[in-house]
């Protein structure tokens, strides 16, 4: 076998590192052995009519996919865990993403549970509704201290309101007798 040929077969598939990640083009270059390549594009989940955003990170383990050998039309495929512990759970009930601020969105399919945690705010946006089917909405500041609901606009409900004790439906004001 000749050397273009060799070359071209050890470089089909690659194993790397992310180098340096270009995000406004969307592209990265890759430590492979003793090659650094050119910028190269990565593989997102989507990319079409519904698009998702996850670049990779540097020094994060990848595979560079190279037609014919050629890593200048090569494309990079991040993801693979390089750590024991650098997966974000062990479940195989469970599907999350962790990010480097320590936010964690956990779905746990054996318990239907979804658990969002280490945010610092939440934004919902919209249109024309956002519906809670559900028996119970629980708001609090902590554990032990209630936490406060702003509303700007009217509160409809069909049940009673109680604050502090006293039932807004069942109270009479003093003296007043309670119409029938």
């Amino acid at each position: 076998m000749n050397a273009d040929l060799n070359r071209r077969i050890e470089n089909i598939v690659r194993f790397g590192t992310i180098a340096e990640v270009d995000h406004a083009k969307r592209r990265t270059k890759v430590l492979s052995g003793g090659i650094r390549t050119d910028w190269l594009p990565w593989l997102e989940w989507r990319a079409g009519t519904t698009r998702s955003w996850s670049p990779p990170t540097i020094g994060e383990q990848c595979v560079i996919l190279a037609a014919s050998g050629e890593l200048t039309t090569a494309v990079v495929l991040f993801g693979l865990f390089t750590l024991d512990f650098n997966n974000p759970s062990q479940s195989p009930d469970e599907h999350v993403v962790e990010f480097a601020d320590g936010a964690r969105i956990a779905y746990n399919q054996k318990t239907h549970a979804l658990k969002i945690t280490n945010i610092a705010t939440a934004h919902i946006q919209a249109s024309t509704r956002v519906v809670l089917e559900t028996p119970l909405v629980k708001c609090t500041q902590n554990l032990e201290v209630g936490g406060n609901v702003t509303v700007s606009g009217s509160i409809k409900s069909n049940g009673d309101q109680t604050a502090g004790g006293i039932s807004q439906m069942n109270h009479v004001h003093g003296g007043s007798p309670k119409p029938s």
